[in-house]
C-alpha cells in the first residue's frame, strides 16, 4: 500500500501509557470542534506531545535516518479529546463490522458490559449496523479495490485510483451521515461519551505534519 500524503497511523491498538499533559479539563466527548482542530494543528503542543510520548520516541529511534521524523504523536489515554470525532466512529465501525460474522459477534459481545454502563440499549449493536449500512458497504468496496490495484499495472491501476479516489469521498459522506444518524438515533452525548470512554482510549495517532485544519473540518462535515 501507498504511504499517503498525511503519513499516519490510526488504529485501535493498546498505546503506551505516557505523561499526561492538561490541554483541557473539560471532559473529552465536551469540546467542541472547533477546540479540537485548533489543539491538533498547534505546533508547539504537537512538538511537546511528541517529546512526551515515550511510544513515539521508541519509533522515533528505530528511524532516526528517515528523513520526516515525527511531529505529533499522541494516543487516547492521554490525549482522547484530540481525536475528531469522525475519526473514532470510524474506528468503532472498522473494529466491531469489519470481521466475519463471528468475529464480529465475540467483539461486540466484549463491548456490552461497557454498552450498558453508557445507557445505550441491548439492540445497539443492531441498530448500529442498520444506520452504518452504507458505510460500511463503501468499506467493504473501498477495500476490494485496494486490494485488487496491487495485483494490476499501468494504465490499469491508473484507473483502480481513480476509483479509489471517488470511494474515499463517497466514504467520507456515508460516514458523517451515519455518525449523525447515531447521534440522532442514541442522543449525541451518550454516543459521544461512548466514543471517546471506549474506543478513543485506545487509539494511537502519529504523523510527520501537522494537519491543515480546513482539511480536517472537511473531512469532519463529509468532504461536502
Amino acid at each position: 500500500m501507498r504511504r499517503p500524503p498525511l503519513a499516519h497511523v490510526l488504529l485501535l491498538a493498546l498505546a503506551l501509557a505516557s505523561p499526561a499533559m492538561a490541554q483541557s479539563t473539560r471532559k473529552p466527548w465536551a469540546l467542541t470542534l472547533e477546540e479540537r482542530i485548533a489543539l491538533r494543528t498547534n505546533a508547539e503542543s504537537a512538538q511537546e506531545r511528541v517529546r512526551s510520548d515515550v511510544h513515539a520516541q521508541a519509533s522515533s529511534a528505530k528511524t532516526s535516518s528517515q528523513k520526516h521524523p515525527f511531529i505529533d504523536s499522541f494516543d487516547g489515554k492521554t490525549h482522547p479529546e484530540l481525536f475528531l470525532p469522525h475519526e473514532v466512529f470510524d474506528e468503532l465501525i472498522k473494529v466491531v463490522f469489519s470481521g466475519t460474522p463471528r468475529e464480529c459477534q465475540t467483539i461486540q459481545d466484549s463491548f456490552m458490559a461497557d454498552v450498558k454502563r453508557h445507557g445505550l440499549p441491548s439492540d445497539f449493536w443492531r441498530r448500529l449496523q442498520s444506520l452504518s449500512t452504507i458505510y460500511v458497504a463503501d468499506l467493504s468496496d473501498a477495500h476490494r479495490i485496494g486490494v485488487g490495484m496491487q495485483r494490476v499495472a499501468g494504465r490499469q491501476r491508473e484507473r483502480a485510483e481513480e476509483t479509489l479516489a471517488f470511494k474515499h469521498t463517497d466514504l467520507c459522506r456515508s460516514r458523517a451521515d451515519a455518525l449523525a444518524a447515531s447521534r440522532k438515533e442514541f442522543g449525541r452525548e451518550r454516543f459521544d461519551r461512548f466514543l471517546y470512554d471506549v474506543i478513543a482510549v485506545n487509539m494511537f495517532y502519529a504523523a510527520d505534519r501537522l494537519p491543515y485544519a480546513d482539511l480536517l473540518l472537511k473531512a469532519e462535515e463529509g468532504c461536502r
